[in-house]
């Protein structure tokens, strides 16, 4: 029954195996939604004493640049760490990770 389970398993986590990557960067987007208006107010306390052109500029930059930056930074980042899960862990560590994220986006009310 245990060998019966482990393999089921294995089989589980080698259909994730080819989509790492993709899993990754939906982890990512999904904290940059989650966190990114905390970012963006951090941001805003620092260039609230600029001039309107410029904290406008800034803050197209880091929604237009700032952001995609970010994702294709991150993204191989979280992928490299996925990858080294076993194929057993990889759909559970997954399906944790994504709770916890849609548990922080209903904390803060975005859900």
């Amino acid at each position: 029954m245990a060998d019966l389970l482990n393999s089921l398993l294995n089989e589980w986590g080698s259909l994730f195996r080819p989509y790492v990557r993709d899993i990754a960067l939906a982890m990512v987007a999904t904290c940059l939604v989650v966190f990114g208006d905390d970012l963006n107010r951090a941001v805003r306390r620092q260039i609230a004493h600029m001039h309107f052109f410029w904290r406008t500029s800034i803050f197209i930059l880091l929604c237009a640049f700032g952001y995609g930056a970010l994702t294709i930074l991150l993204t191989p980042v979280v992928a490299k760490q996925l990858a080294k899960f076993s194929n057993q862990w990889l759909p559970w560590f997954c399906l944790a990770i994504f709770i916890i994220l849609g548990s922080l986006a209903q904390r803060r009310r975005q859900l």
